[in-house]
């Protein structure tokens, strides 16, 4: 897209004029964003809670020269803006792109506007409860004649164009489909900005930090405490004072302590039985064309539909996380391992060989549970050994079983038998202990 010559110029024509606007009102720029943790070795925090920009704020060049600052590997950008200076949110937006952290942008109350804009450079775009991100096209001001009319016009929609691009390029789609709803000034909520594409997850809660006391000095203002005692909560539950104390035996001085251990561990084994958990799960493997072809997983995730069937998260990933399927579906954030190219309509094709070999390499550091990972190693060995020749008869041993054995069925029959010592004496005095304590026993405690 070619934006006039002079487009330039209209952004120094804007600074110029907003700082007039500040000298002759004896104004100082206000920031409407803060930076933390810039040199953390986890994850650096900016905060973008006012408008972009604007008259009374300061330019991105401040926001832009700070975050060059930044040397956290991870970014998480939070935003509470009703959106602001069009170019002045572009500059920011480019400048997160191509910051070397991994950029996750959690909107906190609203991303409207430019603001909805930066949000899309995040490489992860996240909604708290009850927020709202809302896109419509640009607007402006303009004063001269019906020919300075006209290119304003021309400006304008050129400028909402460039936006709807930004959009179509996160949440796939036609620059035309976002125009319109564009010109329809939509809202979202935090479950349709994630079916629409807009946003990856809509979090169950806000990200929280240690608690940190009242009194400390450099507590956050923005993070307040709540007495909860108008509301009638007095604090966690006590035990009833008129519950009858309950006696204890102690048994590992006759039986032993190890032995005691293992009968404890039966007992509980016996006596609860597990209730039914859903756990993660590897993809069962399935035999498809294979491409060895370079692999961009970002752009290929990009394709799919969000939310995805399940069906088509098991032809694109290796895993995922059946906690979070719902009606069939499930967000692109509960899947890992995608190894599949995607076509122009979002289904998943041949395996990449890339990727597949890509996979296995981090997959000892994957965040996915133990008893896991040598189902996704076989399932992204079973793409690699289809892409062999047919002459070729080598084979990958898989992964030795680190689970534990199962138990002799009859190890709970063995330990009750242990019970029944071959000492008649000693058994007769414990069970004479626990029918009639003698008080001078050391065996019973309260």
């Amino acid at each position: 897209m070619n934006l006039p010559p002079k487009l330039a110029g209209v952004l120094a024509r804007q600074r110029e004029q907003a700082d007039k606007v500040r000298a002759q009102h004896g104004i100082e720029p206000q920031p409407w964003y803060r930076i933390t943790n810039a040199a953390d070795s986890d994850e650096a925090e900016v905060l973008l809670y006012d408008e972009i920009g604007g008259w009374w704020g300061y330019t991105a060049d401040q926001l832009i020269s700070e975050l060059r600052q930044i040397t956290a590997p991870k970014m998480r950008v939070r935003v509470n803006s009703p959106g602001g200076s069009v170019f002045e949110g572009i500059a920011i937006a480019n400048a997160l792109r191509s910051h070397p952290a991994s950029v996750t942008v959690q909107v906190d109350g609203i991303a409207a506007s430019i603001a909805s804009v930066i949000a899309m450079a995040g490489d992860r775009v996240e909604m708290a409860p009850q927020t709202m991100l809302m896109i419509h096209d640009a607007s402006g001001l303009c004063m001269g004649n019906a020919a300075d009319m006209e290119e304003m016009a021309e400006l304008l929609d050129l400028i909402s164009d460039n936006i709807a691009d930004a959009y179509a390029a996160k949440a796939g789609g036609t620059r035309e489909q976002w125009r319109d709803l564009m010109r329809n000034e939509s809202w979202y909520l935090p479950d349709e900005a994630v079916a629409a594409g807009l946003a990856d997850e809509a979090i169950a809660v806000p990200q929280r930090g240690e608690p940190v006391e009242p009194e400390e000095p450099d507590e956050d203002p923005m993070m307040r405490r709540f007495d909860l005692a108008a509301y009638g909560y007095t604090g966690p539950k006590q035990p009833d004072p008129g519950q009858k104390p309950v006696l204890t035996i102690d048994i590992a001085d006759v039986l032993g302590e190890e032995f005691v251990a293992r009968l404890r561990a039966a007992v509980s084994k016996s006596a609860e039985p597990a209730a039914p958990t859903v756990e993660d799960t590897a993809v069962a493997v399935h035999n498809t064309d294979t491409a060895d072809g370079t692999w961009d997983g970002g752009a290929q995730e990009k394709k799919l539909p969000a939310p995805m069937p399940l069906a088509t998260a098991k032809a694109m990933y290796a895993w995922y996380d059946p906690k979070q399927v719902e009606d069939g579906n499930l967000p692109k954030s509960a899947c890992k391992f995608p190894h599949h190219d995607v076509d122009v309509d979002g289904k998943p094709g041949p395996a990449n060989l890339a990727a597949c070999r890509n996979g296995l390499a981090r997959l000892d550091s994957a965040d996915i549970p133990e008893g896991e990972r040598d189902g996704v190693r076989k399932h992204l060995q079973a793409h690699l050994d289809d892409a062999k020749p047919a002459d070729d008869t080598t084979t990958v041993e898989p992964a030795a079983e680190t689970t534990e054995p199962e138990p002799p069925a009859d190890e709970w029959t063995a330990l009750v038998a242990a019970l029944i010592p071959d000492d008649a004496d000693t058994w007769s005095a414990l069970v004479s202990n626990l029918i009639e304590p003698d008080t001078s026993s050391s065996a019973a405690t309260a």
